[in-house]
């Protein structure tokens, strides 16, 4: 029998299941919804559930275990895989899709590697795209938000979450030149998206490209 990986109580009156990027079965439920009847709501709707995971299996990704040696990710749109070692500071051998992590607060290094990382180079992309667009942001800054890529403010000010790391570069100035378009465009009308098109004529297979690997949001 098929097992929830999660079940969601709140104040709904329907039963609901979903599966999200990491292939995991979500119940959403009643806060009064005894577990015998979600059971049988899981069982009356397996077919569906083997046919959706099926469909996601292509996604390819899973959330980071709590060893993290050997975990596999993307990092600047290639494979990179974590190794632990007893050293003391972090290093990245790009050509070889490596990054040695000391053992001792992996995670927490790590992350903040990842963020300092992040705004270095989304800074220099950022700067880069708005010479060639004719404008210029307020600041560039670094969040953790697992809600979006990247969002521009009424103030022009830019915050891109950190793990637009995980993508190649041209996907990074496919967000940076969308951001940067909302300081002439503060909506997403047609005259904005004309101007995104002006500098990433191929925004559309970039954009799909986001899309399909959403489940990166999520990591770390």
């Amino acid at each position: 029998m098929i097992q929830p990986d999660e079940i969601i109580y709140s104040k709904r009156k329907r039963l609901t299941i979903s599966i999200d990027c990491f292939n995991r079965l979500i119940v959403r439920a009643p806060k009064d919804c005894t577990k015998e009847r979600i059971f049988a709501f899981v069982q009356k709707n397996e077919a569906w559930i083997l046919r959706k995971r099926a469909q996601m299996q292509g996604a390819g990704m899973q959330l980071p275990p709590e060893n993290l040696d050997g975990y596999e990710f993307l990092l600047l749109g290639e494979p990179c895989k974590i190794v632990l070692d007893d050293g003391v500071n972090i290093r990245f051998d790009k050509p070889n899709g490596r990054i040695y992590l000391p053992k001792k607060n992996a995670r927490e290094r790590l992350v903040k590697w990842l963020k300092e990382n992040a705004l270095r180079i989304l800074t220099l992309v950022t700067n880069a795209c708005a010479s060639r667009m004719g404008v210029q942001a307020k600041s560039v800054a670094i969040s953790s938000a697992k809600g979006y890529w990247g969002i521009c403010s009424a103030e022009n000010c830019i915050r891109y979450t950190f793990r637009l790391l995980y993508a190649p570069k041209e996907i990074m100035e496919y967000v940076a030149v969308h951001e940067l378009s909302h300081i002439r465009h503060k909506d997403h009308s047609p005259r904005f998206w004309q101007e995104v098109a002006r500098y990433i004529p191929d925004w559309k297979s970039r954009r799909d490209w986001l899309k399909y690997r959403g489940a990166l949001l999520q990591i770390f």
